[in-house]
């Protein structure tokens, strides 16, 4: 199983169905230590199958699964509860109650997505966007006797609902709109929202001295069209690291120091923010009032990735601040062939350096 509406397996569906089932009969759903018993009675691993169906929004303190549970990331606590979302009523098969209860929040949904559009006469002050999931329900005659089950569901389902147990309200969660007819075009979104961009390739790097020539042809250009110099070159010894290959981790944090101490390094007048990095396009920006700014920013922003990924060897804890810069720079996380990633470094520094050299050119006076 890869993805939301994908087939169970034969654990994953009895973990599906045992929970489903004692939830249908008491309105509430069973706490791990009941399903982790019964689970390992038929010979299954609980946690192992909880993990084994797929989560997406991982960077969230709760990614969202057909199946999820309180705990830790990937271990529930045993008195915590184990509980279904939209997508495990997806794997609920032959059952009218199911049926009704999916039916019934995706008109909630609906009715969620509609109340935005008070926004569009407000724009001073935030209107109630709140529904009554009760009223929603009863008013599309899909009630059938389970709104307080939807209710418990709708706690968990936030990615089409912000829902308050207190109020018995909710509004539209992270998606930006839920017209949705069927459960299969909702789990389509939630996908779609919640899964991260694919990561752009390693970039290939086969000219050594391309990062070097960058960071020179940035100067140059910079004295001819700004009359000031913009790279402090440091000694041969330390340069000389960006033309050369690295074999394992050591030489690729290596490499990233010079390359972050260079970018640091840079001769941009001013003192706020204290990055020299930081401060250059709005530098440009000030001198070269044509210049695209757009531009130059993506690619400020893309050097300053290379930054983060060095600062992890200082703090390796994992944020998704850090995820980011790998996906930025074309790296797995964790990266594991250190020689693919520093070419890859090199080709994205080398791109955005000769990006910010020819939009000063670009924009010559």
């Amino acid at each position: 199983m890869t993805g939301l509406t994908d087939p169970l397996d034969d654990a994953q569906q009895y973990l599906v169905d045992l929970v489903w089932s004692t939830f249908v009969e008491h309105g509430e759903f069973p706490k791990f230590f009941y399903v982790n018993h019964l689970m390992r009675r038929r010979g299954y691993n609980t946690v192992a199958v909880l993990n084994s169906f797929p989560a997406l929004g991982t960077v969230l303190t709760h990614p969202y699964r057909a199946v999820g549970w309180w705990g830790t990331d990937h271990n529930p606590d045993n008195d915590g509860l184990v509980y279904l979302t939209i997508a495990g009523l997806y794997h609920i098969h032959d059952d009218p109650a199911a049926e009704v209860i999916s039916r019934g929040l995706l008109v909630f949904m609906r009715e969620l997505t509609r109340a935005q559009d008070a926004i569009l006469d407000s724009p001073f002050t935030m209107p109630d966007v709140d529904i009554d999931l009760a009223t929603a329900v009863k008013q599309a005659d899909v009630e059938g006797g389970h709104v307080g089950k939807m209710a418990v569901i709708a706690e968990r389902e936030w990615p089409g609902i912000r829902y308050s147990k207190g109020s018995e309200t909710g509004r539209l969660g992270m998606l930006a709109d839920a017209e949705f007819s069927t459960v299969a075009e909702y789990l389509a979104a939630v996908t779609a929202t919640l899964s991260p961009p694919e990561p752009p390739a390693a970039l290939p790097y086969t000219e050594p001295r391309a990062l070097l020539r960058a960071f020179n042809f940035l100067d140059v250009t910079s004295e001819l069209v700004l009359g000031r110099r913009l790279v402090s070159r440091p000694p041969m010894d330390r340069s000389s690291l960006l033309a050369l290959d690295v074999e394992d981790e050591a030489g690729f944090q290596a490499g990233l120091v010079v390359l972050t101490d260079i970018l640091r390094d840079l001769q941009v007048p001013g003192g706020a923010p204290a990055s020299a990095l930081g401060r250059l396009e709005g530098h440009l920006v000030s001198q070269l009032p044509a210049i695209d700014q757009a531009a130059v920013r993506q690619a400020v922003e893309l050097l300053d990735q290379i930054r983060v990924l060095r600062n992890s060897a200082v703090h390796p804890k994992p944020s998704a601040r850090l995820l980011a810069a790998h996906q930025a720079l074309g790296l797995p996380f964790p990266v594991r062939d250190f020689t693919v990633a520093w070419d890859s470094v090199r080709a994205h520094a080398e791109r955005a350096l000769s990006r910010v050299q020819e939009e000063i050119q670009a924009a010559r006076r």
